[in-house]
């Protein structure tokens, strides 16, 4: 497949022994792909080297990209275009009372000069027309315009994460490290499908656990298969449709998608005290508080060793200030 480089990799495995030790196991080691580095870094950067080396390769001028509110695709998309020179139309859904919260994600695509459309729907990933509209003015104007797959659930979006998987596999050789879990929030599911069909072909010797931050389990376990048979037939590489092989959890969702829970908002202040590293509210948080409550409920063994795959995103934390820190009279310092 055409790929363009954007990441700076490989990106590190870490330890997160204060972590570890917090929780009396297991052993838990970070996969920083926060630190991609490309527009503040995050997972969506290795899909885009493969969905961005076809755009170019196939002569389109504009990029369409959907998602939430703060959505990372849009950001990260925003940013490579923009190096490349590509037009980017932005188009984001959600509550419309998001729209006006214009930190975190928003802010950086507006310093980026994206055209943003703003969609009201519930549930978020359901766009209606708009989408199809948008593209359809755009090939009116003389444009060429590609639609990106929410979230870059693409096969393209899918070869980074194999991609990633021969990365990791090489850096646990190195480490002397045996990871019997990978754990990954799931979104659109791209990522998790891409670490599925590289577990597969690659002999890893983990199990990939995915954390839902949106769709039900039941959902996820009719279209993950597709997405990885799609993929494998594409990549050619071997492949399963058997939905009992999937490990995935949507206990961990809460209201909807994005919505800040409890369990969430203690793991983000947990990791950030142990280890001093930021997940964020939307993806990596809600991962993070599944993975904690899998191993105090003894679904995950004290003695494992488990892997993180932090996926970054943490600019949405400016936008959800309101539900991380709570002031009041008797803690905050009062000047003389």
């Amino acid at each position: 497949m055409p790929r363009l480089r954007f990441a700076q990799l490989p990106t590190p495995l870490e330890e997160a022994a204060n972590l570890s030790k917090y929780l009396g196991g297991p052993r838990i080691l970070f996969k920083r792909d926060d630190l991609t580095a490309s527009a503040l870094g995050g997972n969506k950067v290795r899909k885009l080297e493969f969905i961005l080396g076809r755009i170019v390769s196939e002569g389109y001028d504009t990029l369409i990209v959907p998602g939430g509110y703060q959505s990372n695709m849009a950001r990260i998309s925003a940013a490579l275009a923009n190096k490349l020179g590509l037009n980017v139309e932005l188009v984001l859904g959600g509550a419309p009372e998001e729209a006006i919260n214009n930190n975190g994600n928003l802010l950086l695509e507006h310093l980026l000069g994206a055209n943003i459309t703003y969609v009201n729907t519930v549930p978020r990933w359901d766009f209606g027309s708009a989408l199809d509209d948008l593209k359809e003015k755009l090939q009116a104007d003389g444009l060429k315009p590609y639609l990106l797959p929410l979230g870059g659930s693409s096969p393209e979006g899918m070869a980074g994460y194999v991609e990633a998987t021969l990365e990791l596999k090489e850096q646990c050789r190195l480490q002397s490290v045996k990871p019997d879990r990978l754990f990954v929030a799931i979104g659109s599911g791209g990522t998790y499908s891409g670490l599925l069909l590289g577990a597969l072909n690659n002999d890893v010797g983990y199990e990939v656990t995915g954390i839902s931050v949106s769709r039900t389990r039941d959902y996820l376990l009719e279209k993950v298969p597709e997405n990885v048979d799609h993929g494998a037939s594409l990549l050619d590489m071997k492949s399963f449709s058997a939905s009992s092989r999937l490990s995935i959890y949507d206990e961990y969702i809460g209201d909807s998608y994005g919505a800040m829970t409890d369990e969430c908002k203690e793991a983000i202040q947990l990791v950030a005290k142990t280890e001093g590293v930021f997940l964020d509210p939307v993806y990596s948080g809600k991962c993070m508080a599944g993975m904690i409550d899998l191993i105090q409920k003894g679904e995950v063994g004290r003695k494992e060793t488990v892997i993180f795959l932090h996926t970054g995103g943490w600019p949405a934390l400016f936008a959800y200030e309101s539900d991380l820190i709570k002031t009041s009279a008797a803690n905050v310092a009062k000047i003389a």
